[in-house]
């Protein structure tokens, strides 16, 4: 079934904001599903220069951040009614000058769907979004990571889809089965790994693509050998010119904090499209 609603994540100070704001309008208008964007301060905290003003001088400075965080919200806020005016499916705005990553969870778990920016293993400098990414692809909902520069207007044509017989591979692609439908191509990907005959059977992958055929689904399986997964589906994505990857987020949680499996490192360092993870 087709998302009803969809989370977007824009923040103070990102390069991307308005193009990861109208990839989230044409999901929206495609599904005719809800759009919430949620807009998020940058803490003050994370400012270098932030722990050595006193006095007045940090009183000056908190004015200064609050009045910053106001002006791009504003302005934010115009592209966002420009792009949702008399449109045919309804929005919301939200703001969150500050916050925690349980809050920020929330905004995803409430919805079918979230958009965040870039992975945060490729920023230079930590935000707010960047601190709890984990939570928020802990939540239990599919979230989309988008780069800045490759953020697309219309709903993918051309998709990669990583397969290996995972509880999270197989809840990616039932997430992202609507936009596989809606696909002209799909290429399923498949790199065994040692153990891994019980899980994929004797042809790695055909079971699975018989599954996606039969939902319409144009799919087409590339079988590969090598333990490098992560790296296979990137090379996939830049071959393919992919609009989409979709992956399960192979995510272990230790002593309060979130892992990730070795395949998911690399794609989230390298990735440069739309990246659609569940876990």
């Amino acid at each position: 079934m087709p998302p009803k609603d969809l989370v977007v994540f824009l923040e103070q100070y990102s390069a991307g904001n308005q193009a990861r704001l109208a990839y989230a309008a044409t999901l929206a208008k495609h599904w005719q599903a809800h759009l919430i964007a949620v807009f998020v301060g940058h803490p003050l905290a994370l400012e270098i220069y932030a722990g050595f003003a006193v006095g007045p001088a940090f009183s000056s400075m908190l004015d200064e951040h609050r009045a910053n965080f106001l002006e791009e919200s504003r302005r934010m806020r115009k592209q966002f009614d420009a792009l949702t005016e008399r449109r045919s499916f309804t929005a919301e705005w939200r703001t969150f000058e500050e916050g925690s990553g349980e809050e920020l969870m929330l905004q995803a778990r409430h919805a079918d769907l979230a958009i965040l920016g870039p992975p945060a293993a490729q920023l230079a400098d930590r935000s707010m979004l960047s601190l709890y990414e984990r939570l928020i692809l802990a939540s239990g909902r599919p979230c989309i990571l988008t780069p800045d520069d490759s953020v697309i207007d219309r709903i993918p044509r051309r998709v990669v889809v990583g397969w290996n017989g995972s509880r999270e591979a197989m809840r990616a692609i039932s997430d992202a089965m609507p936009l596989l439908i809606a696909a002209e191509r799909v290429v399923l990907v498949v790199v065994p790994e040692a153990g891994s005959e019980r899980r994929l059977g004797a042809e790695p992958g055909a079971d699975m693509s018989a599954h996606l055929s039969r939902h319409g689904v144009h799919v087409e399986l590339r079988q590969y050998r090598g333990g490098d997964a992560g790296n296979v589906l990137l090379e996939q994505c830049t071959a393919l010119d992919a609009d989409l990857l979709v992956m399960g987020a192979a995510i272990r949680l230790r002593i309060g904090e979130v892992f990730f499996g070795s395949a998911s490192k690399t794609v989230l360092s390298g990735i440069d499209r739309p990246l659609l993870l569940s876990a």
